[in-house]
Formats: C-alpha cells, structure tokens, sequence
C-alpha cells in the first residue's frame, strides 16, 4: 500500500468514522474505548430498538451521521421488508441540513459522559439582548431529549456555580475534553430531578388543572398517561378533567395551546390569563 494512502484512510478513520488512532513509532492502533462489544439481538429486541431510533429522528431537525450509521447497522439484522424500511429512513436522514459543530459538541459531551471525564463547554446567557459567552468546567452526569422541542440536555455539576445545572446542547458554542475524572454522587437522582418536568424544567412544582370541554378531545386526551402525576376526573356529559404537578408552566403552555378551545384552564390563574392572552393576540391576527 502506498504511503499516502496509509495515512489518508487513518485520516478518514478518525475525522469521519470518529475512531481514535493511537501512534507509537510506526505502529498505528485503535483505541478499545471507540467500539463497543456486540449485540445479539432477538428479532423483536431489534424492531424495537427501530422504533425507538425512529421516534428519535422524526423530531430531529439536522442530519445526525451515528444515527444513520445505527439504522445501517440495525437493517444488516433485520428481515427484508423491514430493512428496506430502515433503508428509506436513512434515505430521508441523510437529506436534512447538515450541523457539524453541534455534532462536534456532541460527541465531545457523550464521550466526557461515558468515561467519567469534565468537559470545559462554552456557553451564551440566556438573557435577552445579552451577547455574553461563558466558560464553564461541567461534570456531565447525564444527556437527556427532548423530542418536543427538537432539543438535547446536558445535565451535570457545573463548576462554576457549584450546583447541577441543565443546559441545552444545542446552545453550546464550544467543547473541550478534559483529563479531569468525576464521579456521580451516589444520591443523584435522575428520576426524581425530572418527576415533575412536562419536558426537562426542573422547577417547583405547579398543580395545573384542565377541562377537556370537547367530548371527542377528551376522548383523545384520556388515552395518553402524559405525566406521571397525571390524575382525571371523567364527567358524565363526556368532559373530563385531567391535573398534573409540573415545574413551572413554560413547557406545559405549547402543548394546551395545541388543543385550541377544546380545553379550558382552570389554574392556577396565571396560567388562565397566559392562554387566555395568547388566544386573544391569536384571535386579533384573524379577525379584522
């Protein structure tokens, strides 16, 4: 093999198949930490994790080159006529808009996730009008999706501060690996951080209570566990009332807005003039 060639496929290695070359005088080796044992799955296991890579990418808006490189593997072990569907899936994935920073960012803070590394990430303030880009030192402690948003969670201690933080991926400018190891406290507890998120927020909870006035919507409305908080009282004229506790109200607001003037907010108030507000200035748009 020619020289050149040697070192342009060691290249391609690393810069588009993402596997870490190590060099040692003229030996040239992978990194173990850039596979993974592999899987045997059942044919019912494999499907499902189709349909869950699936789920994913119907609410990704870029082109994500691990999961088509996932859905490649994944029809290698499917039957026919379901991997010509994961064939066409890829199809469609591969036409979006492409995003190499927010992939580099990616794989920076899934890889600090998986080897117990802290990242130094930088970061934009989320007030209004504020151009201000943050340096801070995170221990990555969890990755989260939110489908409802098109959006990724980074949650971790942010050294900065000193508290655990949540930040979105897609808003973050720059990552570094580092070589500072981290360990996740025993009584970290995902489940429990996120018991009262409607998506990732986790602020104090909020009782908000609805009113499905439109029997069909109810209908539609009682065939989903939305929350795990989620309580319903059904009326007898087919109405019926669904409460959850939620941190804070701004991520349960799009979602009632979605069912337009089939539901009605009942509280808490401020949650009752904010959609009340909102289809006023929606209304005023149409109504001349």
């Amino acid at each position: 093999m020619n020289v050149r060639t040697m070192y342009r496929d060691l290249r391609a290695l690393e810069e588009e198949v993402g596997v870490a070359v190590w060099q040692d005088g003229k030996r040239f080796g992978a990194e173990p930490t850039s596979f993974l044992p592999p899987l045997k799955l059942t044919l019912q296991e494999a499907v499902t994790l189709f349909l869950s890579t699936r789920l994913m990418a119907r609410y990704q808006d870029r082109r994500d080159p691990h999961v088509i490189s996932a859905f490649n593997k994944l029809a290698s072990i499917l039957p026919t006529p379901i991997a010509q569907q994961v064939h066409a899936s890829v199809a469609s994935l591969a036409e979006r808009p492409r995003a190499d920073n927010r992939e580099r960012v990616f794989d920076v803070l899934a890889t600090a996730w998986a080897e117990g590394r802290k990242v130094r990430i930088w970061y934009p303030t989320t007030r209004v009008g504020d151009p201000s880009v943050y340096e801070r030192l995170v221990s990555p402690y969890f990755l989260e999706p939110n489908p409802g948003g098109h959006t990724r969670y980074l949650i971790g201690l942010d050294s900065y501060s000193g508290r655990v933080r949540t930040f979105k991926v897609e808003r973050v400018q720059q990552a570094e690996l580092t070589d500072e190891r981290f360990a996740i406290p025993a009584d970290f507890d995902l489940a429990e951080r996120l018991r009262h998120a409607w998506g990732i927020s986790d602020e104090d909870p909020v009782e908000v209570r609805l009113r499905f006035r439109d029997p069909t919507a109810a209908a539609r409305a009682r065939e989903s566990h939305w929350h795990p908080t989620q309580r319903e009282i059904v009326h007898a004229d087919g109405t019926v009332d669904l409460t959850f506790e939620v941190g804070g109200l701004l991520e349960i607001t799009p979602w009632i807005l979605s069912w337009g003037g089939t539901v009605e907010v009942l509280a808490p108030a401020e949650l009752r003039q904010r959609i009340a507000a909102a289809a006023r200035d929606q209304a005023s748009r149409y109504v001349k």
